[in-house]
């Protein structure tokens, strides 16, 4: 049988039972709507939970001693994470990098926001400290992310930043009067104390500082009396830029004994998932000198934890393995909350999916029926067709064929269904839920596997459907379909 003579025959028997298959593909469109729904809410959820809020791509490493102070110095000590660790990290299988990461293990407190609040507030001060190389790319602000106190080799005074001269071959702040503003350059500012110009200590925060505070604090105070009542709504392009003082060694809670404390100001650059978070972090050095400052060398000799990037997600599990067993180092409650959480949506996923199956598993049921029965009605006309030369496997292709179109169909119909209902449900949770931290603009992702998923089965349970009427077809015998027995 020739391959036009072959689609004519399916098209014409499509348009003669396009009742029949209408109705038999009813069932199927359906299952295939509800699959599509299911497996791209899962997906949604699973990027919002696995990476926008716990990161699954990367592992922060924990000193099992650090926070039991079985070592020198305890938790406020930093435990015994160091640079060989470091390189440790790296040289294991499915690791891409690593990074250190330090906390301020000192009291301090900020204070500002006057003009985003109407006036100034103070809190307390939690930050760490992480490689600028590590967020390279999300800094936004001309400041830019990295250690500015450094000292800069020069060659003349062109060859420094405003409100630095060249001296001796080094880079070196200009004195200055609190009182002239412009004298330290646009980014610059006059520091009180030293009275030398200054540039602000650049600091990122995560977005879950600013989720936090738009879906929580500004939610449950805009309709209370006093300040709380006037705090405005924030976005990042808001915050870029933004700056505030900070008193190192003092907080609200109590000062360090023994030490003076010191005034800096800083000044938001960019947000970032690798940054702390709850609280702000800084270029590593600064938390290094601050912490060799106020708390002592033994406070600087050591990290806290250690960010490890995997190569890709699939290397997540093997490399999580790899660093508790082979290291002996733990990882962080974050990646055990990760860990559960993907659990239970793939659980959820898979629970949903299988109803979506039997829904398809009985459509094929009905299929076979409607194909049977359609395979009795035309057994003259099968027959005939043998008599004229069709072999078996012609007149089962024929069935397979039908089957494989109205697949087609009810394939692309059950997703049509299933973006319906997503869109529909997508504007309920837009217009009826309230704003919560990570609300994410759309509860679904549709990949282009997903679609290939929803047409590719809706075939296979057509196929399955028609398979014993294609065989039953390709049994029947030319002299008794003629002869009517």
């Amino acid at each position: 049988m020739t391959l036009d003579r072959f689609v004519a025959l399916v098209s014409q028997s499509l348009r003669r039972h396009r009742r029949h298959f209408a109705l038999s593909g009813v069932g199927v469109a359906i299952g295939i709507a509800t699959l599509f729904f299911f497996t791209s809410l899962g997906e949604g959820v699973r990027t919002t939970v696995l990476e926008d809020i716990f990161i699954i791509g990367q592992l922060e490493v924990v000193d099992p001693a650090a926070g039991s102070g079985l070592r020198a110095g305890g938790f406020l000590g930093g435990g015994g994470l160091d640079d060989r660790t470091v390189r440790d990290l790296e040289d294991l299988p499915g690791a891409k990098a690593a990074f250190p990461k330090m906390k301020l293990t000192f009291p301090s407190r900020a204070s500002g926001g006057g003009s985003l609040m109407g006036r100034d507030v103070g809190i307390e001060f939690i930050a760490d400290g992480i490689p600028p190389e590590l967020v390279a790319d999300d800094i936004s602000d001309p400041l830019g992310f990295a250690d500015l106190e450094a000292m800069a080799s020069c060659q003349d005074d062109s060859s420094c930043r405003d409100g630095q001269s060249c001296n001796d071959g080094q880079c070196a702040s200009d004195s200055c009067n609190p009182r002239d503003s412009e004298a330290c350059g646009e980014l610059g500012y006059c520091h009180p104390q030293r009275q030398q110009c200054a540039l602000p200590i650049p600091i990122i925060i995560s977005p879950t500082v600013l989720e936090v505070y738009n879906g929580s604090i500004h939610t449950a105070l805009r309709d209370s009396e006093g300040i709380g009542s006037r705090l405005p709504r924030l976005t990042q392009e808001m915050l870029i830029g933004f700056e505030f003082d900070v008193i190192f060694g003092e907080s609200f809670m109590g000062r360090t004994a023994d030490r003076d404390t010191r005034q800096e100001r800083a000044r938001l650059v960019g947000f970032s998932d690798r940054a702390m978070p709850m609280g702000t972090t800084m270029p590593l050095e600064y938390v290094i000198r601050l912490n060799e400052e106020f708390s002592g060398v033994e406070a600087s000799e050591h990290y806290h934890s250690i960010l490890v990037e995997a190569e890709s997600n699939d290397a997540v599990a093997p490399l999580a393995q790899s660093i508790q067993r082979e290291l002996d180092l733990e990882l962080s409650d974050r990646h055990q909350q990760a860990e559960r959480a993907g659990l239970l949506i793939l659980l959820l996923t898979l629970l949903f999916n299988l109803i979506a199956l039997v829904i398809l598993a009985v459509s094929a049921l009905n299929i076979t029926h409607t194909f049977t029965m359609m395979v009795m009605e035309r057994r003259s006309e099968i027959g005939l067709m043998r008599a004229l030369g069709a072999r078996r496997l012609d007149i089962q292709a024929l069935v397979v064929g039908e089957a494989t179109v109205v697949g087609l169909f009810t394939g692309i119909a059950g997703i049509a269904m299933g973006m319906g209902s997503a869109y529909l449900v997508d504007f309920l949770f837009e217009t009826q839920v309230g704003h919560f931290p990570f609300k994410p603009d759309s509860l679904f992702i549709w990949s282009p596997w997903i679609f290939a998923l929803g047409i590719a089965t809706a075939v296979v349970f057509c196929w399955i459907g028609a398979l014993l009427p294609a065989l039953k077809a390709g049994r029947v015998e030319p002299s008794e379909a003629l002869t009517g027995r």
